[in-house]
């Protein structure tokens, strides 16, 4: 599916009629916007590539090859990433992100740790505000959504030591301004030092000065930064950690991001766009890690794995370890939040096409942290699974089924819809009640299925999740409001059907 390019309108604003979804603001129809694309740390920066040591320049970013990819896919999001450190690695140091431009000008005096001027962090880097604005009006030419990610905790206290720190330009061997952030909790957790939040709100303000025109942007206050738990000794391990590190709660530094951006838009006179809040991670109690996205005021949310299973430690990235219901049975969408459901956290280097179709059914708007882009925008013979880097077709499914359920949250009344499991005996179903149904048959073996109906005539729509083709067939006439059977016309693979009443 290919995606026609036209410009958004906007901005979006979470719907009071089903807030679930977004709609744009000055829509009188109303109608819900679905987000759903892949995602990968580079979209923004250059400066990614295997190999723990980065070349002398800044291996380029494709943003015109990622804008295709996308589009070719039928894909309408992207999460842009920012990503803080100059010198940074991934994978237990398997390939680097040195990652620029940065915010703030390099002008020195003396050399930060990779050799290059220091950063005067009173002085913004024209360069990084031009690029952002560039890629985001280019990417509502093509109709695509952008999520600005305005901070980033995972790489201050999850990535290899001492870069974690030391690669950041708040490390006092990398800035003339005297700031010396010694770990995570000197950048995310308050109080901050008054030094620190000044930098902090003036680029927030900043980047909201530079993009506050345009209709296709949200904003994402940090992904991955530190909850009030503290990392299992396992865990550091799984990270490549010889000690797990001891950091302070991000929460609250959080809350005051989202006000920030708030009053600034109030203040300044301009149009509220949706800000969203993410998982934290570690947390004390695993199920409860999502407590405080809904808590906040942000207006929508990417939850982390929340499995009873987990409780009292592990984590579904493990090897052999268990997936969390978030990847093969979500729960619904209670429309307190809008729910941008990412598989970064909570099944990173996963995403098929059941993934994306069952998040879709329970209401939530599916996007995939994409690995196989790690690479490039489209297939190449780099991949290298064991360094973190899988086959580029590895995720075609997924991907291709993203852009397929799009196509049906805009064929559908999604504005009307909500997710309920006791409608089909599959689990799976939006409903519009006595107009639409769209069904989810999941297991793919040919078993016949119910759907209950209003009386009336309903016309019937197949479509084969495996092959991606759709196929009508006869009318169904429904006398009493009782279970429907229905059989997918399909030998084998799991279906989607729509019913729609006449």
């Amino acid at each position: 599916m290919t995606t026609i390019h036209t410009r958004t309108t906007g901005p979006l604003a979470v719907s009071a009629r089903n807030p679930r979804y977004f709609t744009h603001r000055d829509d009188p129809t109303g109608r819900a916007v679905y987000l759903t694309g892949s995602h990968i740390w580079n979209n923004l920066q250059d400066g990614m590539g295997p190999g723990a040591d980065a070349p002398a320049e800044p291996e380029p970013s494709d943003f015109d090859a990622y804008l295709r990819f996308l589009t070719e896919r039928g894909h309408n999001f992207i999460r842009l990433w920012r990503w803080e450190h100059f010198r940074s690695q991934a994978a237990g140091g398997q390939y680097h992100l040195d990652m620029s431009p940065q915010p703030w000008a390099r002008t020195g005096p003396d050399d930060a740790k990779d050799g290059k001027p220091r950063f005067d962090l009173e002085q913004f880097d024209e360069t990084f505000f031009t690029r952002l604005r560039e890629r985001v009006e280019q990417a509502g030419e093509y109709g695509v959504y952008v999520d600005v990610l305005l901070f980033d905790g995972w790489a201050l206290h999850l990535s290899p030591a001492p870069d974690h720190i030391e690669g950041h330009p708040f490390h006092a061997r990398n800035n003339v301004n005297g700031v010396d952030a010694r770990s995570i909790d000197d950048l995310q957790v308050l109080p901050l030092d008054p030094k620190v939040e000044a930098i902090q709100r003036a680029f927030i303000e900043k980047v909201i000065d530079t993009l506050h025109d345009l209709p296709n942007v949200l904003w994402e206050v940090s992904n991955e930064s530190t909850g009030d738990g503290q990392l299992t000794d396992e865990f550091a391990a799984f990270l490549s950690m010889s000690k797990a590190p001891v950091y302070g709660d991000s929460t609250q530094w959080q809350y005051w991001v989202i006000d920030v951006v708030k009053q600034y838009e109030t203040d300044r006179g301009y149009d509220p766009h949706p800000i969203g809040m993410t998982m934290q991670f570690p947390v004390r109690d695993q199920t409860r890690v999502n407590e405080p996205l809904h808590q906040s005021r942000a207006d929508w949310i990417s939850p982390g794995f929340d499995d009873e299973r987990y409780a009292n430690g592990g984590h579904p990235m493990a090897p052999g370890a268990e997936p969390s219901r978030w990847y093969v049975d979500p729960p619904a969408a209670d429309g307190r939040k809008v729910v941008i459901s990412d598989t970064d956290h909570y099944a990173p280097g996963q995403g098929n096409a059941l993934w994306a179709w069952k998040s879709f059914l329970r209401g939530h708007h599916p996007i995939l942290m994409d690995f196989g882009l790690i690479a490039g925008f489209e297939p190449t013979d780099i991949a290298n699974p064991d360094a973190g880097v899988p086959p580029f077709e590895a995720f075609e499914p997924g991907r291709y089924a993203m852009g397929d359920t799009r196509r049906y949250a805009e064929k559908i009344a999604l504005i009307d819809m909500e997710p309920r499991r006791d409608v089909a005996s599959t689990g799976y179903a939006l409903v519009a009640p006595g107009c639409e149904v769209l069904v989810l048959e999941p297991t793919g073996d040919g078993s016949p299925f119910t759907v209950i109906l209003e009386p009336g005539k309903y016309a019937v729509e197949w479509f084969d999740v495996t092959r991606r083709e759709t196929t009508n067939a006869d009318a169904v006439e429904v006398v009493t409001a009782e279970p429907t059977s229905f059989t997918a016309p399909f030998r084998q693979g799991p279906a989607v059907l729509l019913l729609t009443r006449s």
